[in-house]
C-alpha cells in the first residue's frame, strides 16, 4: 500500500532507509547497463514531467485580503513499493563511462640483493680458480714431458757417440793389420750401385774403383776388400743366368756370377742376391760403358718396347721387353728391390767417359722358349 505522507512528515530514519535505497536500485541498474551495453551505458530517457497546473487566476485586488491560496497538495511517498519514487523524480540522467584502462600488474623489480649477486660472483671465482688450477697442471705436465724426451734424446745421441767411435777405432785397427778380417767384408751394394769406377780419362786411377762413392766411414774397409785376393767364380746353375743378347744395340755377351770389379772385368755381372732368369724379382746385370769391353756403351739408347733376351745355363731362353728408363744418383739402391713380377735391371755408369750417375733399364718378361 503506498504511503500517502507527505516528505515532510516522515521521520529522518525514513528518510535514511528511502535515500539507501534508492542508491542500491540505482547502482544495480547501472551495473546491469554495463554488463549489456559496454562500455557506453545509455540509460532509459527520462519521462517528462507532467505539465504544470495553469495558475490559479489572480483574484481581483479587493478580495486579496480576504481570499486564501489553497494549500499545495502534499508530497506523498510509498514506503511499501520495493524502490521509493518521490514526486520531483525526473528520471535518471544519461550516463557515461570513460573506458577503464586496465591496470597492469607492477613489473617485478630484478632482485639487486646482496644474496643474489654473491651467488653469481662465488660461482665466476670458483670458475676462475679451475681454470687457473688446470692451467697450473697444464704447464707442470708439460715441462715434466719436455724433460722426458730431453732425457730420451741425451741418450740416443750419447749411444751414437759410442757408436761413432767403436766404427772409429775399428777402422784404425783396420788400418793397422796388414792382411783383411773376414769379419769386416760387407756388402757394397747397400751402400752404392754398382759398376761405379773413376772415369778413364783422370790420370793414375782412371777406370779403377770409385771409392769416393761410397760413406767415408767404410772407405778403408773397402779399399782392402777389393785389393784381397778373389776366390774362384761361382759355379753357374742350372738356373744361373749365362748370355744375354739386346738386338737394338748388337750387344751379346757371357753373364758372370757376380758384379764386383773382378766379375765386371770379365763382362757382364750377375748381382748375387737378385733373382734368376723367369723367376719373380727382380735380376740385376750390370756391366761397363766405357771401360773394359765397353759392352753397355749404348744402353742409353734403348727405347720403351726393345727386346732384352736372357739365357740361363739350361738352355732355356727368356725374353723381356723394356718398360721404362733412369739415370740416377750411385746410391739410389732402390732401383735393386724386390719385384713382383719377373723383371731384368740393367745397369752401367753415366755419362760416358765422366760416369758420375748410372743409367738403369727396367724391363718385363714376355715369354720363355728353348
Amino acid at each position: 500500500m503506498r504511503d500517502k505522507r507527505p516528505v515532510d512528515e516522515l521521520s529522518i530514519e525514513e528518510l535514511e532507509r528511502i535515500l539507501a535505497i534508492r542508491k542500491r536500485e540505482a547502482r544495480r541498474k547501472r551495473l546491469q547497463r554495463y554488463d549489456n551495453r559496454g562500455r557506453r551505458l545509455p540509460t532509459p530517457l527520462a519521462e517528462e514531467p507532467p505539465p504544470a497546473p495553469a495558475p490559479a487566476p489572480l483574484p481581483q485586488q479587493h478580495e486579496a485580503a480576504t481570499t486564501v491560496p489553497p494549500p499545495e497538495p502534499p508530497v506523498t511517498y510509498d514506503l511499501t513499493d520495493e524502490v521509493p519514487r518521490f514526486e520531483d523524480d525526473d528520471g535518471d540522467d544519461e550516463i557515461v563511462l570513460a573506458p577503464r584502462r586496465r591496470q597492469e600488474p607492477p613489473a617485478a623489480e630484478p632482485v639487486s640483493g646482496g644474496e643474489p649477486r654473491s651467488r653469481v660472483r662465488s660461482a665466476w671465482d670458483k670458475l676462475l680458480l679451475a681454470i687457473e688450477v688446470v692451467g697450473v697442471v697444464g704447464i707442470v705436465a708439460i715441462l715434466v714431458y719436455g724433460g722426458y724426451l730431453i732425457a730420451t734424446e741425451n741418450k740416443k745421441i750419447d749411444a751414437l757417440d759410442q757408436e761413432s767411435a767403436r766404427i772409429q777405432q775399428d777402422a784404425a785397427a783396420l788400418r793397422a793389420t796388414s792382411t783383411p778380417r773376414p769379419d769386416l767384408t760387407i756388402d757394397l751394394a747397400n751402400y752404392v750401385l754398382p759398376g761405379g769406377h773413376y772415369s778413364p780419362a783422370e790420370p793414375g786411377r782412371g777406370g779403377e774403383f770409385n771409392l769416393d762413392e761410397l760413406p767415408a766411414s767404410i772407405r778403408p774397409v773397402a779399399a782392402t776388400q777389393l785389393t784381397a785376393p778373389r776366390a774362384a767364380l761361382p759355379t753357374p746353375q742350372p738356373t744361373s743366368p749365362t748370355r744375354i743378347v739386346i738386338p737394338a744395340i748388337d750387344v751379346d755377351a757371357a753373364i758372370y756370377g757376380g758384379d764386383d770389379w773382378y766379375a765386371l772385368q770379365k763382362g757382364v755381372g750377375h748381382y748375387l742376391n737378385s733373382a734368376n732368369p723367369g723367376e719373380n724379382g727382380n735380376m740385376v746385370l750390370t756391366a761397363h760403358n766405357d771401360v773394359y769391353g765397353e759392352i753397355f756403351r749404348y744402353l742409353e739408347d734403348l727405347e720403351v718396347g726393345d727386346e732384352v733376351r736372357v739365357q740361363a745355363d739350361s738352355g732355356k731362353w727368356y725374353t723381356y721387353r723394356v718398360r721404362e728408363t733412369h739415370i740416377v744418383e750411385p746410391s739410389e739402391t732402390w732401383v735393386l728391390s724386390h719385384q713382383n713380377q719377373p723383371t731384368v735391371t740393367l745397369i752401367t755408369c753415366h755419362p760416358y767417359r765422366v760416369d758420375t750417375h748410372r743409367y738403369v733399364v727396367f724391363a718385363d718378361m714376355v715369354g720363355e722358349s728353348f
